[in-house]
C-alpha cells in the first residue's frame, strides 16, 4: 500500500481527523498528505516546521532537566477549533506523522494508528 493510501486510511479510521500528513522534520517539509480540503504546500510545510519546533523545545527541556528518559515522540498542540498531533519516529530519521483533528479525543484515538503507520515506514516516502 502506498504512503498516500496509508494516510487516506488513517484519516478514515478517525472521522475527527481533518488532515494526515507524512513529513521530514529535518527538512521541515511534508512529503505526502491526505485531506478532504486542498492545502497549499506552504501550509503543510508550516505544520512540519511547527512540529520541528515543538520537538526541539521538548528535547531542550529534557536535556536541561537532565532527564535520562527517552525523548518524547509526540506533541499535542491546541489551536482554535482544532488539535494538532505530531508524532516522530524514534530512530532519529526525522520522519513524522502530522494530524489535524477536531478535538483532543479524536487525536487520542488517532495516536496509536498513526504510530503504526510511522513504524511501518523505513525512512522513505
Amino acid at each position: 500500500m502506498t504512503l498516500a493510501r496509508q494516510l487516506d486510511v488513517l484519516r478514515q479510521v478517525e472521522p475527527g481527523c481533518r488532515l494526515a500528513a507524512f513529513g521530514d522534520l529535518s527538512a521541515s517539509i511534508v512529503l505526502r498528505s491526505s485531506s478532504g480540503d486542498g492545502h497549499p504546500q506552504e501550509y503543510l510545510d508550516d505544520l512540519c516546521q511547527q512540529a520541528r519546533r515543538g520537538f526541539l523545545a521538548l528535547d531542550a527541556a529534557a536535556q536541561a532537566g537532565g532527564a535520562a528518559a527517552a525523548p518524547a515522540d509526540d506533541v499535542l498542540l491546541l489551536a482554535p477549533g482544532e488539535v494538532r498531533l505530531f508524532l516522530r519516529a524514534g530512530d532519529g530519521s526525522g520522519d513524522a506523522v502530522l494530524c489535524i483533528c477536531d478535538d483532543a479525543d479524536a487525536a487520542a484515538r488517532l495516536a496509536a494508528p498513526a504510530r503504526q503507520l510511522l513504524a511501518h515506514q523505513d525512512g522513505g516516502a
